[in-house]
């Protein structure tokens, strides 16, 4: 199996794709797909499996070739489904530097079943002084390097690959709950030493942080992130050349705080892409009133309307959206078809949604 993703095979995967222009996004020199696939959702067993290996693979004959993914999901379940999916993938003509794959570490992972997490730490990261109990936050999260070394090692394994294309800090803020912001912004900073070890090593290409709460919350707030002070760890860590490429958030019609703070304009300054978690907030945005939709460009549906509406957002790049089931894949993928609405319609649609101005264009 081929090592990465790269730019000459990211792009010939789109030459036989037919998916618009403009759903075909730029990401640190790769080609990607405006709509991702992502793995959360389900359970840890052989059955959800199924229904990931199925969709998935039908996603990438599709035109979706980016895959987001934890260690953490389904108890490293996730992560082994992919790697069967890329073998699959390979034996239809898909090489693996078309697909370009995220994982993520922080929230320290059990395998095969939730049962076993309590020994899984005691045998495997406590006795073996992987971690420190000083280390861990919330009983179930650590970005101490040694211990994040070790989970690129076996995201790798689960995966089944040489190099992992974008390698995140999960949820950072979660270490906020239990320690001051100085330390907090140390740890930080000796986590992305250990992820540009890891870039120079070959084991990833790039890293990032995937954050739930840390970048929606007022300011103030005790685990809220501040963008500035992560991009200068990033800058302390690698120097100018630091491969920091990718902050990962919730943006949707509910969770708009992405476009009604200075986030997409610090990133934007940055060159960091913007990748959206929760496109459709498990489907509860569907349920927004009808009034809500009216005030949109019309689609085929309330869903590809929702998914329009972001993926037209000037700085959005992959909309990452759970599909296991084969009709919710069949029903996202016609946005891949789609132009993005003209911006000027889709300032109109976000002032009627936020009252809140554009947010910058990429340069």
């Amino acid at each position: 199996m081929e090592n990465a993703a790269t730019p000459d095979f990211t792009l010939e995967y789109f030459q036989a794709k037919e998916v618009h222009p403009d759903k075909q996004r730029s990401f640190d020199g790769l080609r990607v797909s405006a709509l991702g696939a992502g793995t959360y959702l389900g359970q840890a067993d052989d059955a959800t499996d199924r229904l990931y290996e199925q969709s998935l693979i039908k996603a990438a004959l599709s035109g979706v070739n980016f895959f987001d993914t934890a260690i953490n999901y389904r108890c490293m379940r996730s992560e082994k489904v992919i790697h069967r999916v890329l073998k699959e993938l390979e034996r239809q003509g898909l090489k693996r530097s078309q697909i370009v794959i995220a994982t993520k570490g922080g929230f320290i992972p059990c395998e095969g079943t939730p049962e076993v997490f309590d020994d899984t730490l005691r045998t495997q990261y406590l006795d073996p002084g992987l971690i420190a109990p000083g280390d861990i936050a919330l009983g179930c999260h650590c970005i101490a390097p040694a211990f994040l070394d070790a989970q690129i090692t076996l995201s790798l394994r689960n995966l089944g690959l040489n190099c992992i294309d974008l390698y995140y800090l999960h949820n950072p803020e979660t270490q906020l709950q239990e320690i001051d912001e100085a330390e907090f912004y140390r740890r930080l900073t000796d986590a992305f030493r250990l992820l540009e070890q890891n870039v120079q090593n070959g084991r990833i290409a790039r890293y990032g942080i995937a954050t739930w709460n840390g970048l929606r919350q007022k300011q103030g707030q005790k685990t809220t992130l501040q963008l500035p002070k992560i991009l200068a760890c990033a800058l302390d860590a690698g120097g100018a050349n630091h491969h920091f490429r990718a902050v990962q958030m919730p943006y949707n019609l509910v969770m708009l705080e992405a476009v009604k703070s200075k986030t997409l304009q610090i990133l934007t300054d940055a060159n960091i892409a913007f990748m959206v978690s929760s496109p459709l907030m498990q489907s509860h945005a569907m349920s927004l009133p009808a009034r809500v939709f009216d005030r949109l460009p019309k689609e085929e549906s309330p869903a590809l309307q929702s998914l329009q509406f972001l993926a037209s957002t000037p700085t959005a790049c992959t909309l990452f959206a759970g599909m296991k089931k084969l009709d919710h894949l069949h029903e996202n993928t016609k946005l891949l078809r789609l132009p993005n609405w003209p911006k000027a319609e889709w300032d109109k649609a976000l002032a009627a949604i936020t009252g809140a101005p554009p947010p910058p264009r990429n340069p």
